[in-house]
């Protein structure tokens, strides 16, 4: 089993006290359990712990090293509960989460998800961008440069997740509409040497591609940078970092569809608290969704946009 794990307490002196009197002695914790260890997860923790810092209440944020493991997922929220946390926020890999979350339920913790939803009555709300909008937004400018004629290929994530599934159905409805023709699509996941093989064979007949999130996002382009191709056709991924901002701005990569992962964590441990705060239960699931912006180099300076691209961590 890989994972990864941070601890963050927000007051030292009850840091102090859960250490002398054992795990199960913190009440005011909450678990975050993100789908993986890429940076959009690395900004929902800086968010995540700027809540925490604002309430008083201690973060436990432990994660899959790679995206998509749900086994781990279910095993970490164990850990979750060991630790002695009240809610959980999740990024659920697979719909295995759901019996889960109605198994915390009956324990008294409350559970909300954050990025994507895989369903379930027991979940207390929903924190995310709207996901099938967003691949619409994707497939809209690409059907805009190309004037409503070329072939575009799809990498999607392996295994799949509820939210790059959504963006990737939104995404080719749009190209569809617009004119365009899929003519690759293939769920290639994060792996290098993978990708790079499928795109050295796909490429004479592509003349763009869309990749649904951070870490095919970033693969796709170090393997058209392998293969003297970043630039050559339109790219059109998902999320952000110092890396995909310059290669924005190069021209080797065309457009980005920007999510908001600070508020995605700090707006999700500010609703959990209030709920452990208050000891409500929602009578049913609420939907929070978060604006998403297509960010291309003609916007690309905007301060607004730069906040999102290159948000910096913060301890």
């Amino acid at each position: 089993m890989q994972f990864f794990t941070r601890v963050r307490w927000a007051n030292p002196l009850l840091a102090v006290c859960a250490l002398l009197a054992g795990p199960l002695a913190a009440k005011e914790c909450i678990g975050v359990v993100p789908a993986g260890g890429h940076i959009f997860w690395t900004q929902v923790e800086a968010g995540a712990l700027q809540a925490a810092r604002e309430t008083g209440v201690d973060i436990y944020f432990r994660g899959p090293n790679r995206e998509g493991r749900v086994e781990t997922q279910l095993q970490l929220i164990d850990r979750v509960v060991e630790r002695g946390c009240k809610a959980l926020i999740i990024a659920p890999s697979g719909t295995e989460i759901i019996a889960k979350v109605s198994e915390l339920k009956a324990r008294g913790i409350l559970s909300f998800y954050i990025d994507r939803d895989v369903g379930g009555a027991d979940v207390q709300a929903v924190i995310a961008s709207n996901n099938y909008q967003a691949g619409q937004l994707a497939g809209q400018h690409l059907g805009q440069v190309l004037g409503g004629k070329g072939r575009v290929g799809v990498i999607g994530m392996s295994p799949p997740a509820a939210s790059t599934d959504e963006r990737q159905r939104g995404f080719i409805q749009a190209v569809k509409a617009a004119g365009l023709r899929i003519v690759f699509d293939q769920a290639l996941g994060d792996d290098p040497e993978v990708t790079f093989s499928a795109l050295r064979a796909q490429l004479p007949q592509l003349d763009a591609l869309f990749t649904p999130n951070d870490s095919t996002t970033r693969v796709t382009h170090a393997a058209l940078l392998r293969l003297h191709a970043a630039g050559q056709l339109r790219h059109v991924g998902f999320d952000g970092g110092h890396l995909l901002a310059d290669a924005l701005g190069n021209g080797q990569l065309d457009a980005m569809v920007i999510q908001q992962p600070y508020a995605m964590g700090y707006r999700s441990v500010r609703l959990a608290q209030r709920a452990l705060r208050d000891q409500r239960v929602e009578p049913r699931r609420r939907q929070i969704e978060l604006e998403v912006m297509l960010v291309t180099r003609e916007n690309l300076d905007r301060p607004e946009v730069k906040e999102l691209l290159v948000l910096p961590w913060r301890p």
